[in-house]
């Protein structure tokens, strides 16, 4: 039999099909990870109550009959201080600026703070159409600051259109779901419709860790951490062998990472592993290492290995 043979034929794609890029972007911990993950219906991005948990742009692929949208939730809006930073904000503009089809900005009721406002200037290099949409109805009480925020926003950039929204319980997403749907230009899928997302389980399985990092620690040691996955092994019938190493950039942070005989390293296995089983529907064996690598933030090589370095 011919190799051509063996080739399934690709679906027959709707006329009128709309596909495209939308990134949300935003200051940090105002819901973008939440949001992107309720507009998909599944667990893409990890989220913290902590500022600043995302590092990548993570694709998230909404697919439906006749659409796909490919979200891109973004790093929070931030000025680089190291190497590091400044990748994730180059990201930020790349997405927002030249990678969007539409542009969603999530914002929290009320205006933001003073220092704050010059970030903003960045998304009025947007192309695309900006969606406005105001976070966390489900905690404000009273419709003012909500309106003002829609009033100030709507002020400094072309907003075309505000969503009053709750990422976290679902109040106002179907609405927001159906206007992404018609603002999308018409064009092909970009990945396949049964693609939820284009990281690789070993992506995940790095940020699962460093979600549960976020949620045993506090102050510093969570930002000061970078998870590498040195081993994914995957055999059928056995347990997925998973080895990661954390990476901590003083010497003073790794007994604060291993804790009193080994206590927290071992809560943070135990809480990864569970979690990692969950989004992998498989039983894991984790093992993790803590390892001091000086001032990774600001070296390039390490950057490029656990692939945030960006020469742009």
């Amino acid at each position: 039999m011919k190799e051509e043979e063996n080739l399934k034929p690709l679906p027959e794609i709707p006329k009128g099909f709309r596909a495209g890029f939308v990134p949300i972007t935003g200051l940090p911990n105002a819901g973008k990870s939440t949001l992107m993950n309720a507009l998909c219906g599944t667990r893409l991005s990890i989220i913290s109550e902590k500022p600043q948990t995302t590092r990548n742009n993570i694709l998230g692929i909404l697919n439906g009959l006749d659409y796909q949208a490919v979200f891109v939730d973004t790093p929070g809006f931030l000025k680089g201080r190291n190497m590091f930073e400044r990748s994730m904000a180059s990201a930020i503009k790349r997405a927002a600026a030249e990678e969007g089809d539409l542009c969603v900005l999530i914002a929290e009721p009320g205006l933001p703070p003073e220092d704050k406002k010059p970030l903003f200037e960045q998304l009025k290099l947007v192309r695309a159409p900006i969606f406005l949409a105001i976070n966390k109805l489900d905690k404000e009480t009273t419709e003012d600051r909500a309106k003002a925020a829609a009033a100030y926003y709507s002020s400094i950039l072309t907003v075309k259109e505000v969503f009053y929204i709750s990422a976290l319980t679902g109040g106002g997403l179907k609405e927001l779901r159906a206007a992404i749907k018609y603002a999308l230009p018409e064009h092909p899928p970009y990945y396949p419709q049964d693609q939820l997302t284009d990281r690789w389980e070993k992506f995940y399985a790095a940020e699962i860790i460093r979600e549960q990092i976020f949620k045993l620690y506090s102050q510093e040691i969570p930002y000061s951490c970078a998870v590498e996955i040195e081993v994914f092994r995957e055999t059928p019938g056995e347990d997925d062998q998973i080895l990661a190493a954390i990476h901590v950039a003083r010497s003073s942070q790794k007994p604060i990472l291993i804790g009193k005989g080994g206590s927290m390293i071992a809560k943070l296995r135990e809480a990864s592993a569970k979690a990692l089983g969950t989004f992998l529907k498989r039983q894991v064996e984790l093992h993790l290492t803590v390892k001091v690598t000086p001032e990774w933030q600001d070296n390039p090589v390490f950057l490029k290995e656990i692939g945030f370095y960006d020469k742009k």
